[in-house]
């Protein structure tokens, strides 16, 4: 286990409706950690899955999806009164090499401004081809990441009131970004550590580019609408970011995803309205 700056190192993961191979990927990084917390945002318990003697795990079961923002919050709360400064939040479908977590804390580590840093952040290969999208040095500050993999201070966690429970789901990763670097912080992307990490209902590739595009079951898009809109309103200085964003989204929906399209486009707009 890497001590240092990352004594007592906790690990957040929030599972929802997992399977036997969910378990088994905490053994990539579980001996790298001081304590896993898994939040379970499925509507039954499945700690059937975990090996009871396995005193490194702890299992939280919400028994209803409350959404990715309240089982983080869960998580880095537990974490924080044990005795942690910083947690490693993880999604199910995310997958580290079994020696890629000691060299991320190593690195990280070797930042020259570590202590103005809220978030490391890994580079996330989410269609197989990282070095095609993979850009600046070996450390690159970013305004937004997404969550999982990351390490969070929590202390800056603290100072920005935790994740966002209101906005449920999507943007919950943006909205702790643009957070906590409105309070002064650094949100830093360690270019050379690779996550890879498998995007909702899969990769679909559009247009002639063959860009990589994930659809999303119709529900989805109501989040997703609404909490843009939040963040347009939360953080104008992105508004040009968020603005492509709702147009590319849109894009995609009328040209490219058939399934249920008339479904997502209503629940976007519902979304875009009660934001």
């Amino acid at each position: 286990m890497v001590s240092g700056n990352f004594n007592n190192l906790y690990a957040v993961v929030v599972w929802f409706h997992p399977t036997e191979k969910e378990y088994q990927t905490l053994s990539l990084y579980k001996d790298d950690v001081a304590h896993v917390v898994i939040v379970d945002n499925s509507e039954t318990d499945n700690s059937a899955l975990i090996i009871p003697s396995d005193e490194r795990i702890t299992y939280i079961p919400l028994l209803q999806n409350a959404g990715i923002a309240t089982a983080l919050n869960r998580g880095c709360q537990y974490a924080l009164e044990h005795g942690a400064q910083w947690v490693l939040t993880m999604d199910q479908d995310s997958r580290w090499d079994q020696h890629t977590l000691p060299q991320y804390l190593t690195e990280a580590q070797q930042y020259g401004q570590f202590d103005r840093v809220a978030i490391f952040s890994p580079f996330h290969d989410c269609d197989g081809t990282p070095e095609k999208h993979r850009t600046g040095g070996r450390f690159e500050e970013r305004e937004l990441v997404m969550c999982s993999g990351n390490l969070l201070r929590l202390k800056a966690w603290q100072e920005a009131g935790g994740f966002r429970e209101d906005f449920f789901i999507d943007m919950v990763d943006d909205e702790i970004c643009c957070h906590v670097r409105q309070l002064g912080w650094k949100v830093i992307r360690t270019n050379c550590i690779l996550l890879t990490h498998h995007l909702g209902n899969g990769i679909h590739y559009i247009g002639p580019t063959k860009h990589p595009y994930t659809p999303h079951p119709a529900w989805r898009y109501y989040y997703i609408a609404r909490n843009i809109h939040r963040m347009l309103h939360l953080y104008p200085a992105l508004q040009k970011y968020y603005r492509r964003e709702i147009r590319k989204y849109i894009k995609r929906l009328c040209l490219y995803d058939w399934d249920d399209k008339i479904n997502k486009l209503h629940e976007f707009k519902r979304g875009w309205y009660d934001a």
